[in-house]
């Protein structure tokens, strides 16, 4: 079973991988992407929530 796998595939990996490993890639760029627009967002809402506090007093 081993040997057929090795010699029908390169590298030894499954015709699977490449795609497994491309989509690994793209989810971490998004994950990326979305944590730095959320950190964005944060400091917005928050900068209108000390301004708000700052109108009350």
């Amino acid at each position: 079973m081993i040997e057929y796998m090795f010699s029908h595939s390169f590298w030894g990996l499954c015709a699977w991988d490449l795609p497994a490993l491309l989509v690994l890639i793209l989810m971490i760029l998004i994950f990326a992407l979305h944590r730095e627009k959320m950190k964005e967002r944060e400091e917005e809402l928050q900068e209108e929530l000390e301004e708000i506090c700052e109108y009350e007093q």
